[in-house]
């Protein structure tokens, strides 16, 4: 079943605000601020995603970066790994588990 009208709301919603977007460059705080035909248009488009059963390569596309944690820089294990995706896809996942918690 697609999803409905509310579900892609309840996952903006619930997206962390304040990080750092994905190659999209788009963040979570203009998603949820953005006038309501842009998120219609959002949700239309997560409905023939979830119709087409296939995302679109930019969507499977997560820019790594290397985040210092702690001591001597010039070493690689002080460093841990971070995927930074697009909000489209954190949308899209938010909806998926929120329905394998139900």
């Amino acid at each position: 079943m697609e999803p409905s009208e509310g579900e892609p709301e309840k996952a903006v919603f619930n997206l962390k605000r304040n990080k750092a977007p994905g190659v999209d460059d788009i963040t979570a705080t203009l998603i949820e601020n953005a006038s309501r035909e842009l998120k219609e248009r959002l949700r239309v488009s997560i409905c023939k995603l979830w119709r087409d059963g296939k995302m679109p390569d930019d969507g499977k596309v997560g820019l790594i970066v290397p985040l210092f944690q702690k001591r001597d820089k010039m070493r690689f294990e002080n460093y841990k790994r971070i995927a930074l995706l697009n909000v489209a896809y954190k949308i899209l996942s938010g909806i998926i588990l929120e329905r394998l918690k139900e």
